[in-house]
């Protein structure tokens, strides 16, 4: 087609698309750096790895637990799902039993808690689940897009909450998302 010819001769074409085919590149070259610093999986460090893990990364959220804590082992789970979605940070998780000088130095007084770093530095913290629960009657249900949604306003991860458009979008194609991890109610119900 004779239009198909301009289009392939179209230097301003060519040129963004030259640009959009280095953007992926240096996308795709980014996200290989990350996965082989450890990111994209959710894994358990020993104190001493502790200032290492978290310099080497740009982002690294650190997850204090305490094995025998039913309310840590909820925020696995939420970190468990996260983790390979967002390559952008690192996620870790330190047992607080067995790290006593990072308790004592971050002022660890409640677990879970949940520390993000930036290039080394404490960007922000989530303590149990403050600002996650969704029915303080019940304050281990809530979604691990909540989760998500205060790691994308420190930075750490880059998550937007679906749109209504996109909801119902999912809705049409049969796409059924869970609700609170604990439960098997459907977001859509009211």
């Amino acid at each position: 087609d004779e239009y198909d010819d301009l289009l392939d001769e179209d230097p301003e074409l060519e040129a963004i698309r030259e640009r959009r085919i280095r953007e992926m590149r240096e996308a795709q070259m980014k996200q290989a750096e990350n996965i082989a610093r450890g990111h994209g999986q959710y894994r358990t460090i020993m104190q001493d790895e502790f200032l290492p893990e978290c310099t080497g990364s740009e982002y690294v959220a650190v997850h204090f637990f305490h094995n025998e804590f039913e309310r840590c082992k909820i925020m696995d789970h939420h970190l468990k799902i996260i983790a390979p979605r967002h390559t952008t940070c690192k996620f870790v998780r330190i047992d607080a039993e067995k790290s006593p000088f990072f308790v004592s130095k971050l002022c660890i007084k409640t677990l879970p808690s949940l520390l993000v770093f930036r290039d080394g530095k404490t960007v922000d913290r989530l303590t149990g689940f403050e600002g996650l629960v969704i029915d303080p009657k019940d304050p281990d249900k809530w979604h691990t897009g909540r989760l998500q949604q205060w790691l994308a306003k420190t930075g750490a991860i880059d998550y937007k909450v679906p749109t209504a458009e996109i909801l119902d979008e999912m809705r049409r194609l049969g796409v059924q998302p869970k609700g609170a991890v604990w439960s098997e109610e459907n977001i859509y119900d009211e």
